[in-house]
C-alpha cells in the first residue's frame, strides 16, 4: 500500500473518478486532513493541466475563532495558488437531530449550492474515519448499507462526491503535511467526547490500533466486501420489485407472497427509490404489521422522518409527510389576483375560459377558500342531483389523504368549486356568458 503523496493521490483519483470529471472542489476546513488533501491536489493541478482545483471553506459560526479559521484557510489558499471560497452557514444549536448532524446537514446543503454541474466535491475522510464510521454503524445496529460506511465515489447533485483518502491513515497524512511545512488548525471541539465520534477516536480506536495496528485498513477492506453484498441485495430487490409494483405503488397481496427477508429487502429498496431514507428495523416491522394487518376498509399510515406510507385499496403509496393544515382557517381570495394555499398545496387563479367554466357575473369580488369538515354536498355542473362530496371524491379516485386538503371555493357562503375537479351547477356559465376557468397551479398528485 503506497504511503500518502501527490502521486498516490493522483493514482486514486484516476481510479475512482469518472473519465470526464476533472474539475475538483476541495471541502477545506483548515484541519490536518483537508490541508493534506488540498496541498496534494494543488501539486497535481500544477503538473496536470486537465485537473482544475478550487476549495470551499464552510464557516459554521459555532466557535468564537471561526472567523480566524476562515482567514487561515484563505492564507493557505494563497500560498498554494488555489482559490478558496468562504461560505457562512447557520446551525441551530437546538436541532432535534443534535448539533453534529445539524452542522453536517448545513455543510452539505451549502456544498450542493456552490458545486458546479459535473464538478467533484473531494472530502478528506481517511481510513481512521472509515473505522469510526463502521463502529458507529455497529452501535446503531445498522444493516449492510450502514456497515458499508463511506464509499469512494457517489452522485452528489449537481456533480459528484469523492473520498480519495480512504486508503490512507491520519498518521500518513500528518507525516506528509509536516514534511511539506504546511500549517493546519485544530478545532477544540474535536476533544469533546460527549460527541460519539470523538469518544470513539479518543477512547476506543487507540486500543484497537494498539492490538491490531492495521485495524483501519482492515475495516476499509471489510466495507468493500459489505458494499458488494449490498449491491447483490439491490439486484435481487430490483428483480422482486418488478413482480410486486403497480405503477409507483406496491401490491400488498404480492408482497405477502414474498419470504419475509425478501419482502423487507424490496420495501427498503422501494423507499430509497422514492427518495426516502429507509426506516429502522423496528419501524419497518411496525410498517409490516400496521399496513398488512389492518382491515380492508381501513387506510393505515406509517410515518417516519419526512415520509409517509399509506395503504389504500391493496396498494402501498409512499409520499412526503404532509405539512400541517388548519382546516378551520379560511383564505380570502380577491379574484383579480392569484391566491397561495396553505400547507404547500399550490395556488389558485382565475383566467378567461370557454363555455362550461364559472360564470364571472355570479362571483363576488372576494371569495373564501376553505377545507372539508364533512357533510358538504355539491350539484356538479351538468348533473341533475346534489351529491355528497365524500361520495364524489371516492368515485373520482381522489386518494383519502388528500380529500380533506382540496381547496373548496365559496362565494357568499355558497360552494362554487372543489379544486379544479367540479363546478357547482348554480355557478356554471351559460351559453354566451363570460366564463372563467379555475387553474390550480403546483397541484399535488391527488389521484
Amino acid at each position: 500500500m503506497p504511503r500518502f503523496s501527490p502521486t498516490a493521490l493522483l493514482a486514486t483519483l484516476d481510479e475512482i473518478l469518472p473519465p470526464d470529471a476533472r474539475d475538483l472542489c476541495i471541502a477545506f476546513s483548515g484541519g490536518l486532513d483537508s490541508t493534506a488533501l488540498l496541498a496534494a491536489a494543488a501539486r497535481i493541478a500544477g503538473e496536470r493541466p486537465d485537473f482544475v482545483v478550487r476549495a470551499v471553506h464552510i464557516d459554521h459560526q459555532l466557535h468564537p475563532e471561526s472567523s480566524r479559521w476562515s482567514e487561515h484557510c484563505a492564507e493557505v489558499g494563497r500560498a498554494l495558488d488555489v482559490e478558496v471560497t468562504r461560505v457562512a452557514v447557520t446551525v441551530s444549536a437546538r436541532a432535534e437531530s443534535g448539533p453534529e448532524a445539524a452542522a453536517r446537514k448545513a455543510r452539505y446543503d451549502a456544498f450542493r449550492k456552490v458545486l458546479e454541474p459535473g464538478e467533484v466535491l473531494l472530502t478528506a475522510h481517511h481510513a481512521d474515519d472509515q473505522l469510526e464510521t463502521i463502529l458507529l454503524a455497529l452501535m446503531r445496529g445498522a444493516g449492510l448499507r450502514g456497515l458499508g460506511a463511506m464509499s469512494p465515489l457517489q452522485r452528489f447533485q449537481p456533480g459528484w462526491l469523492a473520498r480519495p483518502l480512504l486508503q490512507f491513515t491520519r498518521a500518513e497524512l500528518e507525516e506528509w503535511v509536516a514534511a511539506e511545512g504546511v500549517r493546519w488548525i485544530t478545532d477544540p471541539s474535536n476533544e469533546n467526547t460527549t460527541f460519539d465520534r470523538n469518544y470513539l477516536r479518543g477512547h476506543v480506536v487507540p486500543g484497537l490500533r494498539e492490538r491490531w495496528p492495521a485495524a483501519a485498513r482492515s475495516a476499509n477492506r471489510t466495507t468493500r466486501h459489505v458494499r458488494e453484498a449490498s449491491e447483490l441485495l439491490d439486484a435481487l430487490a430490483a428483480e422482486d420489485i418488478t413482480a410486486v409494483a403497480v405503477g409507483q405503488c406496491l401490491s400488498v397481496a404480492r408482497l405477502r407472497a414474498l419470504a419475509p427477508a425478501r419482502r423487507r429487502n424490496v420495501l427498503r429498496f422501494w423507499l430509497r427509490r422514492c427518495g426516502m431514507r429507509a426506516p429502522s428495523t423496528r419501524k419497518l416491522g411496525a410498517m409490516e404489521h400496521d399496513l398488512f394487518a389492518a382491515g380492508v376498509d381501513r387506510v393505515p399510515c406509517v410515518e417516519w422522518d419526512d415520509a409517509q406510507v399509506w395503504r389504500h385499496r391493496g396498494l402501498l403509496h409512499c409520499v412526503p409527510r404532509q405539512a400541517p393544515l388548519d382546516c378551520d382557517a379560511a383564505v380570502r381570495w380577491r379574484i383579480v389576483e392569484s391566491v397561495d394555499l396553505p400547507a404547500a398545496l399550490g395556488s389558485l387563479r382565475l383566467e378567461s375560459g370557454e363555455a362550461g367554466g364559472i360564470s364571472a357575473a355570479k362571483l363576488a369580488d372576494v371569495l373564501d377558500v376553505r377545507f372539508r369538515h364533512g357533510g358538504e354536498t355539491l350539484q356538479p355542473a351538468g348533473d341533475p342531483h346534489h351529491r355528497k362530496l365524500k361520495k364524489l371524491l371516492q368515485a373520482a379516485g381522489v386518494l383519502p389523504w388528500w380529500r380533506d386538503r382540496l381547496p373548496l371555493v365559496y362565494s357568499g357562503g355558497r360552494l362554487v368549486a372543489v379544486g379544479d375537479l367540479w363546478i357547482a351547477e348554480e355557478f356554471a356559465a351559460g351559453a354566451g356568458e363570460a366564463a372563467l376557468s379555475l387553474v390550480w397551479e403546483n397541484k399535488p398528485a391527488i389521484r
